[in-house]
């Protein structure tokens, strides 16, 4: 539905499949949405904001990648949809997709596993036509190969460094059956599809709320701002109400592959709001609006605690910075309830 609020007045007019509505504050007409920003689950959502003007977001379907694309970061709904990869023949299970833009072209970083879940490793495909991602085909995926190492590895991302390196970051057991913890480690990367150096560990679960249910760090993303850079990740397990974000950092284009050079925060800095109804707060990614002018974090969340990864939807909100500029993330909203759109939109 949307609404038009003028001197006390509301005038409705029904939109099918839409939860925009516009409101009048300081005098100006205001566009308002509703999360979640789907009318289906999607765990561990990944936006990217390309300069086309488009956002584009991969989900995992029919054993593979569907790519969304959409101008506006509050309502996917009528998103234009492609299949754009599949999963190989005997690999399944595959989750948290990603795409990247690095030198030039995009790539999609994702798990996969033959049918155990101690298999699973990291792929990745490459566009082959890098003006035309939904369309122009990506190549098979290919395994992401750690020199030194075979052990369980999922949630990878990119560190595009200042220093002009590239660095994989991803979720880790330490042992090759390990099952926990989770751990994140880091390596340097020869190419977007290619690591080149053994892992090194960066985070272990040491704090009490990163051990709700089992002791497990996952789902890292890099966050730039003012020449600093984070890596907000999520901990504690992904199936319960308590799951949510912490976040670390390293500063002054330090070496990141040096442990020593990484800060940790002893305290979650996204986390359930049970007056709310929100739970499971986490695996976030960031992202601008439409104008550049703002910071908004994408999330899965649950309005069940004992909703489980099915109940995961995603939802989208504004956030902020601290005078140090690290991030300050707003106390999640329930779904449902008008919030201010994304500026640009």
């Amino acid at each position: 539905m949307a609404s038009l609020k003028f001197f006390g007045v509301a005038l409705v007019f029904a939109i099918l499949g839409s939860a925009e509505s516009f409101s009048l504050k300081n005098g100006t007409v205001k566009a308002t949405f509703r999360n979640p920003v789907a009318d289906f689950a999607w765990p561990d959502p990944y936006v990217h904001q390309h300069s086309d003007g488009f956002y584009y977001m991969p989900r995992s379907e029919e054993n593979g990648v569907a790519l969304y694309k959409s101008r506006r970061l509050s309502n996917w709904r009528d998103a234009e949809r492609a299949l754009v990869v599949r999963a190989p023949a005997g690999l399944m299970s595959l989750w948290a997709p990603e795409i990247h833009f690095i030198n030039g072209n995009f790539y999609l970083y994702f798990a996969l596993d033959n049918g155990d879940n101690a298999n699973h490793r990291m792929y990745v495909s490459r566009a082959l036509n890098a003006g035309n991602p939904m369309g122009g085909g990506w190549t098979e995926p290919k395994r992401m190969v750690v020199p030194g190492d075979d052990f369980w590895a999922i949630d990878g991302t990119v560190l595009q460094y200042g220093n002009g390196q590239n660095y994989f970051i991803w979720s880790g057991w330490p042992t090759i059956d390990a099952g926990f913890p989770q751990n994140l480690y880091i390596a340097r990367m020869c190419d977007p599809e290619t690591i080149c150096t053994p892992r090194v560990l960066i985070a272990e679960p040491m704090y009490a709320w990163e051990q709700n249910a089992a002791p497990l760090l996952e789902g890292p993303q890099i966050l730039h701002n003012a020449g600093r850079v984070f890596v907000i990740y999520s901990a504690s397990g992904s199936w319960t109400a308590d799951y949510n974000l912490g976040f670390m950092g390293v500063d002054n284009l330090a070496d990141p592959m040096n442990p020593g050079n990484w800060w940790r925060h002893n305290q979650p800095v996204f986390w359930r709001n049970d007056a709310n109804n929100v739970y499971g707060v986490g695996h976030a990614s960031f992202t601008r609006s439409p104008d550049g002018s703002e910071p908004w974090v994408i999330y899965h969340a649950m309005s069940d605690p004992n909703g489980g990864w099915e109940g995961r939807t995603a939802r989208v909100e504004k956030f902020g910075w601290n005078p140090d500029n690290s991030p300050a993330f707003p106390r999640p909203a329930r779904i449902g309830v008008d919030l201010e759109g994304p500026r640009g939109e």
